[in-house]
């Protein structure tokens, strides 16, 4: 029997239209959340000072996505879900971290503005200061102190003068209290830095070390040239004449700090 009625006839999805749905379903979720981090819209995020709130991707938009099927069973589909699971998780993450950052900051008491003020005796300083210099591992020496400024403070040992009289002070004290000071260094040059750290690196090196090994071993008793305090004239390691007859494997060892001296 015949009828004028059309056949309906089952038709599948094509591959490539499967794959715009898969990208609609994908990205506008995320399309929205990073417009929220860069382009926030008054309602979702709120300005503060020079910044905006963060706003996290909804925990249920995530697990939705996360258990979305695919909508195709070809490669590129399957790579696309793939790409997507790992950065909803990562954004999960992110969501997180961002939670306990709050909650951290929600804890942490914030400073008065009057705690951040010196107090009234605090004396009036400059990093400019001639005996502010920043010297250390990190921080080369760009300028070495004029010799003509040194003076002695002890047989061999030099120190700046307008520090030296400080110097002269603590160690009458200290004999005051029965502790007599010994100078071990005070200033050293770049140059004689330079050449009691080569000596002892190249006494390494002859025992077998790389360059590395040599420098790390070398620098465990002595700083390297154009990082130590002592080329400012500013420095001086003291310990007693005590301490030295008790004979200590090490001079400046920090057992030091525990004698009498030392405290």
């Amino acid at each position: 029997m015949k009828t004028d009625q059309p056949i309906m006839k089952k038709r599948k999805l094509s591959p490539r239209f499967s794959i715009i749905i898969s990208f609609l379903i994908v990205f506008t979720p995320l399309a929205w959340f990073f417009s929220q981090q860069f382009f926030p819209i008054e309602g979702f995020a709120t300005e503060t000072s020079q910044s905006f709130d963060y706003v996290p991707l909804p925990d249920e938009m995530i697990k939705g996505l996360l258990d979305q099927p695919n909508l195709a069973e070809d490669a590129t589909t399957k790579d696309t879900a793939a790409i997507l699971k790992t950065s909803l998780l990562t954004i999960k993450e992110l969501n997180q971290s961002k939670t306990e950052e709050k909650a951290l900051l929600a804890t942490t008491t914030p400073v008065k503005e009057a705690e951040l003020c010196p107090p009234e005796d605090f004396p009036t300083v400059s990093t400019k200061d001639w005996n502010l210099l920043l010297v250390g591992p990190n921080h080369k020496l760009t300028t070495e102190i004029d010799t003509k400024q040194l003076t002695p403070i002890a047989p061999d040992e030099l120190m700046d003068q307008r520090v030296a009289p400080v110097f002269e002070q603590l160690r009458g004290a200290a004999q005051e209290a029965g502790v007599e000071l010994n100078v071990v260094s005070a200033y050293r040059s770049v140059a004689d830095q330079t050449a009691v750290f080569d000596e002892k690196f190249q006494r390494m090196k002859a025992q077998g070390m790389t360059d590395e090994e040599a420098k790390k071993v070398t620098m465990t008793g002595m700083t390297e040239p154009g990082y130590s305090e002592h080329h400012t004239g500013l420095s001086v390691d003291v310990v007693d004449n005590a301490w030295l007859a008790s004979g200590p494997d090490w001079t400046l060892s920090e057992d030091y700090g525990e004698t009498v001296g030392g405290k």
